[in-house]
């Protein structure tokens, strides 16, 4: 089948970026044409992909700019394909794959002069014509709660929602059979007090994943925080220093191996304020490592409170926080494996085998 392929920009950036590169690469594996409409790519990525690429003029200037120019442009030159496919912020295709959740509800999270940027109400306006309108015929989200979120909002007809769950490289993400000499690696080499439960947090948005409330979580808790991502602002280190916890917290490089850091923790601590669908919820959970996931994250839909992780209803109430953590570190050996093998079981099927099986449905539709 003839695919075009629809993003501003294909490089390796965001989490969007790379699944539409990973996606491109298994497209062309089965069997696929594919054409790129683009922006920006680079020669790497245009070698490895192999097929027809438009390449658009990007805009000087204002990101708004740019995004009203590709959404205009896009929809004129993706016309040789069978079906066509979006990711980013544009009106005008067959199926749209949304990787980012409702930009509504991620913008009342915003400080206040963000939310009346000319950007934001312009990100705003092309929402509410993606799915307001029938320009584009059908929707695929990762969870069932963003395509709830969007019907509620948006008023679309459900039937046009298709839910698929990110893959995972379950090659790569696996428990390990020697996680206590990992762990003992890295607690050595982070200076943390082995005998104390790890918690791991994993963060490029440090206020939106809600680090605060888990800084303020952690004078209630006896356990190390891991810090993965993103590098801690001084006035974060300062608070660090102030709730009296800079012993046990500590931040570790995004160069760190992050397959090894989910073989070494104990509790993936996620108490996000809003995400469509966190990959690194996925990743723990293949790698054995049982999470308290915020249910303001899409990926909340695979977790089974008590059987396979626990669920946090109030990310942003650090009370509510340290109590879930006081549960879960509650838990014996053996409770702990179970969830353990629980969360490992859930995802060890979502493979990219699967995921693509789910497009070929869809595409044939």
């Amino acid at each position: 089948m003839k695919l075009a392929l629809i993003h501003p920009q294909i490089i390796r950036a965001s989490g969007v970026e790379n699944f539409l590169i990973e996606f491109a690469k298994r497209l062309t594996a089965a069997g696929h044409e594919l054409s790129y409409v683009t922006s920006l790519t680079t020669p790497e990525i245009g070698a490895a992909l192999p097929g027809r690429w438009e390449l658009l003029p990007r805009l000087r200037g204002s990101t708004t700019l740019r995004m009203w120019h590709f959404n205009r442009l896009a929809s004129r030159v993706a016309t040789g394909a069978e079906v066509s496919i979006g990711f980013g912020r544009t009106c005008m295709q067959d199926i749209h794959r949304n990787g980012t959740g409702c930009h509504r509800l991620y913008g009342n999270l915003l400080p206040l002069w963000q939310r009346y940027s000319f950007k934001h109400l312009y990100e705003l306006h092309l929402e509410r014509r993606l799915y307001g309108g029938n320009e584009t015929k059908q929707f695929v989200t990762s969870s069932a709660r963003v395509a709830a979120q969007l019907q509620g909002i948006h008023g679309t007809d459900g039937e046009r929602f298709h839910i698929l769950s990110p893959p995972v490289e379950t090659q790569l993400f696996k428990p390990t059979e020697n996680r206590a000499s990992v762990r003992e690696l890295f607690c050595r080499k982070l200076q943390t007090d082995p005998a104390k439960p790890v918690l791991l947090f994993v963060s490029l948005s440090h206020r939106r994943r809600g680090l605060e409330p888990l800084l303020e979580a952690m004078v209630n808790v006896d356990a190390t925080l891991w810090i993965v991502g993103k590098g801690l602002s001084a006035a974060l280190r300062e608070r660090i220093r102030r709730l009296g916890i800079a012993s046990r917290v500590r931040a570790v490089p995004v160069t760190s191996d992050l397959v090894e850091l989910y073989q070494s923790a104990d509790w993936f601590v996620h108490p996000t304020q809003y995400d469509a669908f966190s990959n690194t919820v996925l990743q723990s959970m293949a790698c054995g490592l049982p999470g308290i996931i915020s249910v303001m994250d899409g990926a909340v839909d695979h977790i089974r409170n008590g059987e396979n992780g626990f669920m946090l209803y109030h990310p942003q109430q650090s009370q509510e926080l340290a109590s879930r953590i006081q549960e879960a570190l509650a838990l014996d050996s053996a409770e702990w494996q179970q969830l353990s093998a629980a969360a490992h079981e859930t995802v060890i099927a979502l493979t990219w085998e699967k995921h693509l099986a789910g497009w070929e449905e869809i595409l044939k539709s």
